[in-house]
C-alpha cells in the first residue's frame, strides 16, 4: 500500500455549503491504495475501498490541507473547467466521505442504509470465505464457461418443452409440501448466490468484508459486501464477481427444469418447475441496472465509472429542478448522453420496489386477524412517513440551489392541487377479491372466518379465477347471488395458493354465484373478484391500505 495524506488542521466550512473561499481538509480516515499496474488508485475510508481515482484526483485530495481555498485549488488542478463544476466535483468528495467533518464511520455488524436497507452481519468472512476457497478446486475458466453454456443451453431448451405445463403452475395452487421445500429451496439458492460473490472475490484475490442477513426493501435476504473489489485492476474480473450471485440462480433453474422432465411425480415435477421459474425471476430482477442491485454493479465495473448511481441522480434532479423550478444549469456529473435518463429511473426504481414490497406484504397478510391488521397498517405509516422526510430533503435542497422562491412555491402549490384533482377524478373500478367453492348446490362465494362483515351487493358481475401461486388464469364469469351469511369450512387453495388433501380452513358463505354457462367446467375451489362500482384513487387507496387490513379489528370489537 502506498499510503498519501494531507497536513491535518480545523477545517473551514465542512458542512457548511461550499464556496471559492472554501479551505478543504482531506480525512484523517482516508488513505489511497495504487490499483494494479496501471494509472489508477483506490481511495479507502477506514480501510474500506470507496472508490477509484486517478493520479491527478489523488493529488487534488492530498493537497486539500484545511489552508488552501478551494480559488487556489481550482487553478492549480483544473483551471479548464468551470468553477461551478470544480465545486460540484468537491462536493461529491465530500458527500462520499473523504473530507474531514462528512466522513462515515465503516458498516458493522450492525448497519442502516436508507432508506429500507437493515444488515446483520459477520466480520469473520475473509476468514470463512479463505477456507471454504481452499475446498474448491479451481477449474479453467474457460471450462467453466462452456459448462455452464451447455447447462443454460439444455435448461431453455427444457423450458421450450415444457413452455405448456409452465403456465399450468403459475396459474394454480401448489401442494402444502412443494411449498415448503420451494421456500428452503430458494433460501439455499440465495444464500449460494451471495456466497458466490464471496468466492468470485475470494478467487481473484479480494477479500470480502462482512456477510450476513439484510433486511432489504422490507424483503428478507443474505448479502456478502464485495467493496474489496475494487482493488482489483481487471474490469472484467469485477464483473465476474458482480454476475457470480445471478449466474448461481441462472443455473439452478436451468438444472431444476432439465430435472423437471426425467421426474414422473407430478407433485415433484411441479415443485421443481416453480423453482426454476422462480429463479428466473430473481435473476432478472438482480439484473436491473437502477437498483444497487448485481446488474448495477457490473454495469459500473465494466464502464469502470465508480458511483455511477450516485452521478447520473444528481444529473437527473439536476434537469427536473431546471425544468420545474428554474434550477442553474449545471455542468453534467457524467458527460455521455443517457446521464439524465439513466439518472431518473433509478430515482424511480426504488420508489416501485417499495410499493411492490409493501402491496405483497398487504395481501400476504390480507385476513391475518387484527394484529396483522394492524401491523400491515403501521408498515404503511412508516414508509409514507419515510417518503415525505425523503420528499421535503429533496425540495429543501432544490430551494437552496439558488432557485426563485416565487416560483418554487407555485410549482409546488400547482404539483400538490394536481395531485388532489387527479386523485379524486380518475376513476379506479373497485374489486372485492373472496374465494370461491363448487358445493352441491352451486357456487359460493367464501372469506375466512373473522376477515370482517364482507358484505356483497347482489348482482354484482363476478370474474372466477384460478388460484395460482404467481399468476391466475380466468375460468369463468357470473353474476352474484344474495344468500345469507352462514359459518362453514373449505379447502385451503379455497383461500390461499396452497392446496393440501384433507385440510379444511374455517369461512363464511357470503353470497352465491348464478355461473354463466354452467359450472362444469370450474375447478373446486379458486379465486373470485367481485365488481363493486367505481371509485375515486383516493377511495380506493383508502379502502384497500386501511379500511381492508383494520376490518378483523372492527370484527372482533363487535363480537367482544
Amino acid at each position: 500500500m502506498t499510503p498519501l495524506r494531507s497536513a491535518r488542521r480545523r477545517p473551514s466550512g465542512a458542512t457548511a455549503p461550499l464556496t471559492a473561499d472554501t479551505c478543504p481538509l482531506l480525512a484523517s480516515e482516508v488513505v489511497f491504495e495504487k490499483a494494479g499496474e496501471g494509472e489508477a488508485w483506490i481511495a479507502l475510508v477506514h480501510g474500506v475501498p470507496s472508490s477509484r481515482l486517478s493520479r491527478t484526483v489523488v493529488e487534488l485530495l492530498t493537497a486539500m490541507d484545511g489552508r488552501t481555498t478551494l480559488h487556489v485549488l481550482h487553478r492549480r488542478f483544473a483551471a479548464s473547467e468551470s468553477a461551478e463544476s470544480f465545486l460540484q466535483l468537491v462536493g461529491r468528495f465530500r458527500d462520499s466521505g473523504l473530507l474531514e467533518g462528512a466522513a462515515k464511520p465503516p458498516p458493522g455488524r450492525v448497519s442502516y442504509r436508507p432508506p429500507f436497507t437493515l444488515q446483520l452481519a459477520t466480520l469473520r468472512a475473509p476468514a470463512l470465505f479463505g477456507r471454504l476457497d481452499r475446498l474448491i478446486v479451481p477449474l479453467p475458466p474457460r471450462v467453466l464457461l462452456v459448462s455452464a453454456a451447455v447447462v443454460l443451453g439444455s435448461g431453455c431448451l427444457a423450458a421450450i418443452l415444457q413452455a405448456e405445463e409452465l403456465w399450468e403452475v403459475v396459474t394454480r395452487p401448489l401442494p402444502l409440501s412443494g411449498f415448503v421445500v420451494l421456500v428452503a429451496a430458494l433460501s439455499l439458492t440465495t444464500l449460494l448466490h451471495e456466497s458466490a460473490h464471496g468466492l468470485a472475490l475470494t478467487r481473484f484475490g479480494g477479500r470480502p468484508r462482512r456477510a450476513g442477513f439484510m433486511l432489504f426493501y422490507l424483503t428478507p435476504a443474505f448479502f456478502v459486501d464485495v467493496t474489496d473489489g475494487w482493488r482489483l485492476s481487471d474490469r472484467r474480473q469485477r464483473v465476474a464477481v458482480a454476475l457470480a450471485g445471478p449466474a448461481v440462480h441462472a443455473l439452478v433453474a436451468a438444472i431444476a427444469l432439465v430435472g423437471a422432465l426425467a421426474v414422473p411425480q407430478p407433485a415433484v415435477r411441479q415443485t421443481l418447475q416453480l423453482l426454476a421459474l422462480s429463479c428466473a425471476v430473481i435473476v432478472l430482477l438482480n439484473l436491473i441496472p437502477f437498483v444497487r442491485f448485481d446488474g448495477y454493479i457490473a454495469l459500473m465495473s465494466a464502464l469502470d465509472e465508480p458511483n455511477l448511481r450516485g452521478r447520473t441522480i444528481r444529473d437527473g434532479a439536476d434537469s427536473l429542478s431546471r425544468l420545474l423550478f428554474g434550477g442553474p444549469r449545471r455542468s453534467r456529473s457524467l458527460p455521455v448522453w443517457w446521464s439524465v435518463p439513466f439518472g431518473l429511473a433509478s430515482l424511480i426504481a426504488p420508489a416501485v420496489l417499495v410499493l411492490f414490497a409493501v402491496a405483497r406484504t398487504v395481501q400476504a397478510l390480507a385476513g391475518g386477524g387484527p394484529v396483522l391488521g394492524l401491523f400491515v397498517v403501521a408498515l404503511e405509516a412508516v414508509v409514507l412517513a419515510a417518503g415525505v422526510v425523503l420528499l421535503a430533503r429533496v425540495l429543501r435542497r432544490v430551494l437552496r440551489s439558488g432557485v426563485s422562491r416565487l416560483r418554487f412555491l407555485s410549482v409546488c402549490a400547482l404539483l400538490v392541487a394536481g395531485g388532489v384533482a387527479a386523485g379524486v377524478l380518475i376513476p379506479v373500478p373497485a374489486t372485492a377479491s373472496y374465494g370461491f367453492s363448487v358445493e352441491e348446490d352451486g357456487v359460493v362465494l367464501v372469506r375466512a372466518d373473522g376477515e370482517g362483515p364482507g358484505a356483497v351487493p347482489d348482482g354484482a358481475r363476478v370474474v372466477l379465477l384460478s388460484r395460482g401461486i404467481l399468476a391466475n388464469e380466468e375460468l369463468g364469469k357470473g353474476r352474484t347471488r344474495h344468500r345469507r351469511a352462514e359459518r362453514t369450512t373449505v379447502p385451503l387453495d379455497a383461500l390461499f395458493p396452497v392446496r393440501a388433501d384433507d385440510l379444511s380452513v374455517p369461512a363464511v358463505i357470503v353470497a352465491g354465484v348464478d355461473v354463466f354457462g354452467g359450472r362444469e367446467m370450474l375447478p373446486p375451489t379458486g379465486l373470485a373478484r367481485v365488481d363493486i362500482g367505481v371509485k375515486n384513487l383516493w377511495q380506493t387507496l383508502w379502502a384497500v391500505g386501511v379500511v381492508a387490513p383494520l376490518s378483523p379489528l372492527r370484527s372482533a370489537e363487535r363480537k367482544g
